[in-house]
């Protein structure tokens, strides 16, 4: 191959990577120009529906997993992603990191109203996380903070305080003063109790408690047992 040749062939080669690059840089620019339009319609979508969303914690998980493909913190209304937090500051539950956490305790959420009707202790959230973690630890205070984030946009339902344990409805049980009691007494009793204890502890006929444990029973909160030592009633969610 002559110079004359060789001197084309390396011009050639380089108007290919020329074209290559500036096509490329096109495909990029199409690509943020979608991205940017993406997060105006989302803003948009979060604006209009903003009441619907917080109330419905299926729709606000959607809108959250969106948020993490888009890249954007994961707290509904937020799009101000240029100041992002240190490794450190994740750790202390700070920004993405407590956002990540409010995530994963709504998906709990939706896995625990099969098992204990919507309810569950805020010591039993956090063994939870911790089994899932990958090693990082999940502590009370991140935990508070999340519940605090997912409180204020009104993805919980409550949370209410059961003979000194921290209790989550992630949806509204409907609970009578006599479920709230006989709550009150299941968590005293790490979440398992005989009928005839819970006649004896509330000091209530036979048909009271049989009523009310019905109820709780049907809304799934309670699991009725029969074994050698009577009627067994057990409360996944404050055990």
């Amino acid at each position: 191959m002559g110079l004359r040749r060789i001197e084309e062939k390396i011009t050639q080669e380089a108007a290919l990577k020329v074209k290559g690059s500036q096509l490329a840089l096109k495909s990029l620019d199409e690509m943020s120009k979608r991205i940017r339009n993406l997060h105006k319609e989302l803003q948009k979508l979060e604006a209009q529906y903003k009441t619907d969303i917080k109330k419905n914690p299926d729709l606000a998980q959607k809108v959250m997993k969106l948020r993490e493909e888009l890249g954007l913190p994961l707290a509904i209304g937020i799009y101000d992603i240029s100041k992002k937090s240190s490794f450190k500051d994740r750790l202390k539950g700070k920004d993405e990191y407590t956002n990540y956490l409010g995530l994963r305790i709504i998906e709990i959420g939706k896995q625990v109203r099969n098992q204990s009707g919507g309810i569950l202790s805020v010591s039993e959230l956090i063994l939870k996380l911790n089994d899932e973690s990958k090693g990082i630890v999940v502590s009370i205070e991140d935990v508070n903070k999340a519940l605090k984030l997912l409180t204020t946009n009104g993805l919980l339902h409550q949370i209410r305080t059961l003979a000194g344990m921290k209790i989550i409805e992630f949806s509204d049980p409907e609970l009578t003063k006599d479920h709230q009691k006989i709550l009150e007494i299941a968590a005293l009793a790490n979440g398992q109790i005989t009928t005839a204890e819970l006649i004896q502890k509330t000091a209530w006929t036979i048909e009271r408690v049989e009523r009310s444990l019905e109820g709780l029973i049907s809304k799934k909160i309670a699991i009725k047992s029969n074994t050698l030592d009577g009627v067994l009633i057990s409360f996944p969610g404050v055990g």
